[in-house]
């Protein structure tokens, strides 16, 4: 989509209701719970944990960048392996839909110091959609701290998201490492399948004007 003459005046009448306006991200709203399997990177080659996962997907007020405008989930994903107390994963961020370019947005930060930005076309009714980044690219790109990056080298990043018949929310995510001391690249996998536990609230704004 090319880039308007005019960057700065922002849409007038903007809904406030982001629930109305998310595209094919209004069947993520709320809150979710699911059992996933994690195959991850270990000494001996490769481990695999079964994890206890709670979503939680929040409207957010639109987000206008001059004549841009964004609505979106914001999200805290909290994951324990199956039968422990400690943290085994904490990620939070933000999904965005624009829907004059037609494109998804998940920006995501891990407390590991590591930030991303991923992206991928879909359309409205679309149930199904992935969205990918990469290692030194500029607008969806991947950014590590310097252990990270020397260490566990990400090269790339892939989430698949689905709404399945059911009502339940599935993912399949593929964080493709380059490993110290290893000639071959590593596929870190996440899959799990979710069950909403709680509705979606609305956003402030819409709120306000009601």
């Amino acid at each position: 989509m090319p880039t308007p003459p005019d960057i700065y005046t922002e849409p007038e009448d903007i809904d406030p209701d982001t629930l109305a306006h998310l595209g094919p991200l209004a069947p993520l709203a709320g809150t979710w719970e699911g059992e996933g399997v994690d195959l991850h990177p270990v000494r001996e080659g490769t481990g695999e944990a079964r994890y206890q996962e709670r979503l939680e997907l929040a409207c957010i007020d639109p987000q206008p960048n001059g004549p841009q405008l964004l609505y979106g989930l914001r999200y805290h994903q909290h994951i324990l392996r199956a039968g422990e107390a400690n943290t085994f994963h904490d990620q939070v961020g933000y999904w965005l839909w624009d829907a004059a370019a037609g494109f998804v947005y998940q920006s995501l930060a891990i407390p590991r110091a590591q930030v991303a930005l991923a992206m991928g076309r879909a359309s409205p009714g679309d149930r199904a959609f992935t969205l990918r980044a990469e290692r030194g690219a500029t607008t969806a790109g991947i950014c590590s701290g310097p252990f990270l990056d020397e260490a566990f080298r990400t090269l790339e990043y892939t989430i698949t998201i689905r709404v399945n018949a059911d009502g339940t929310l599935a993912y399949e995510q593929d964080t493709l490492l380059q490993i110290i001391g290893r000639d071959e690249l590593f596929h870190h996998t996440d899959r799990n399948t979710l069950r909403r536990v709680a509705p979606p609230a609305p956003n402030p704004a819409s709120l306000l004007r009601e």
